[in-house]
């Protein structure tokens, strides 16, 4: 709870310095603030959220932010397109059980899903997936990063009306940013980013 207090509060502190037309970006940890700055994104765009991914993009949506750019680890925000916005593993965890729901409603290979389903995280399943047909591996991360935005959506619609436009980039084991949802493709380049090819 204090965690999250304070992430408020830099919210709070980082909406009054924006304009209409910056895009906030929100990473849970570490390695995905090292990545944005990396990236060339400004600190002060940046904002560190931790686990508690409902509670802050509602409280943005409150603060009139328009554009959110949530930027993560793929084996974490894979959590959100399960409608799984406390992403802490003592909470729920249902990574797996997400990408294997995706795959059959998206139609891959019964062998497909099936390889993917004997794997132990969603880094493993990507890597089996892309051994298998990368071009497969690749069309079902970006509907992935998709259903990320559009249960984002769906989740601030819960609390209220407000114009708020969430994207997803994802990132792989290596850092490298692979896939994202279509308006996470429109944020990325307003902040003149690309994916890796």
């Amino acid at each position: 709870p204090d965690q999250l207090k304070n992430t408020l509060q830099e919210l709070r502190k980082k909406s009054s310095d924006m304009s209409s037309s910056d895009h906030l970006v929100f990473v849970i940890g570490e390695n995905g603030f090292d990545l944005a700055l990396k990236l060339g994104i400004s600190s002060r765009l940046v904002l560190k959220i931790g686990n508690w991914m409902g509670p802050v993009l509602v409280a943005a949506a409150q603060s009139d932010i328009r554009k959110i750019l949530l930027l993560g680890y793929q084996g974490k925000l894979v959590k959100l397109a399960g409608s799984i916005f406390h992403t802490h593993h003592h909470l729920a965890d249902a990574r797996l059980e997400i990408i294997i729901a995706l795959a059959v409603r998206e139609g891959l290979p019964l062998d497909s899903i099936k390889a993917i389903s004997s794997v132990d995280s969603v880094e493993d399943a990507w890597q089996r997936l892309k051994a298998i047909d990368l071009d497969m591996a690749n069309t079902l991360w970006f509907k992935l990063a998709a259903e990320v935005e559009g249960r984002s959506a769906a989740y601030i619609s819960r609390y209220g009306s407000w114009p708020i436009n969430i994207g997803a980039a994802l990132f792989d084991r290596q850092r490298s940013l692979r896939w994202s949802g279509p308006i996470g493709i429109q944020h990325l380049k307003s902040l003149g980013l690309s994916l890796k090819a």
